[in-house]
């Protein structure tokens, strides 16, 4: 069966205006977006910074660590000894072992006498939690004896 169709008038038609712009509930919708969007980003840049920060006390503890054992294996006569540093602006204590190394011996079987160990041990809080990083290095006790 045929549609009728409505008889041609000759006169032009009338076309509504499209609506230009966007609507209340679109620009609510953008900015909804928008806001999960941005607080993802300043939780992620957050996290970055608190790792960058965490990362450099690590470092600056090392440096610490580093400069004891330098500074203590450098000591003309070695000998066994404890040593506890109190913590500093920082936060961080550090403790020096020095023990005698028994029974050392090369790959040619020699013992290796005068030998000895020295363990930094650095422990702070983080977050009420306690913190441990240690150090060791092995020295010759008469590695820094002056020559007369």
């Amino acid at each position: 069966m045929k549609r009728a169709t409505p008889p041609e008038t000759g006169l032009p038609r009338r076309v509504l205006p499209r609506p230009r712009g966007m609507t209340l509930l679109e620009v609510v919708l953008a900015l909804a977006v928008f806001s999960i969007a941005a607080l993802a980003l300043v939780g992620t840049i957050q996290q970055i910074a608190n790792a960058g920060i965490e990362s450099q006390k690590l470092l600056e503890i090392e440096q610490g660590l580093e400069s004891l054992l330098d500074e203590y294996g450098k000591m003309p006569q070695l000998r066994e000894m404890e040593q506890e540093l109190k913590p500093g602006a920082d936060g961080v204590a550090y403790r020096v072992a020095i023990e005698l190394v028994r029974d050392l011996r090369n790959q040619d079987g020699r013992f290796l006498d005068n030998t000895y160990r020295i363990l930094v041990t650095a422990r702070w809080n983080e977050g009420g939690a306690p913190l441990e990083v240690s150090a060791e290095t092995l020295r010759y006790a008469g590695a820094f004896l002056p020559v007369n």
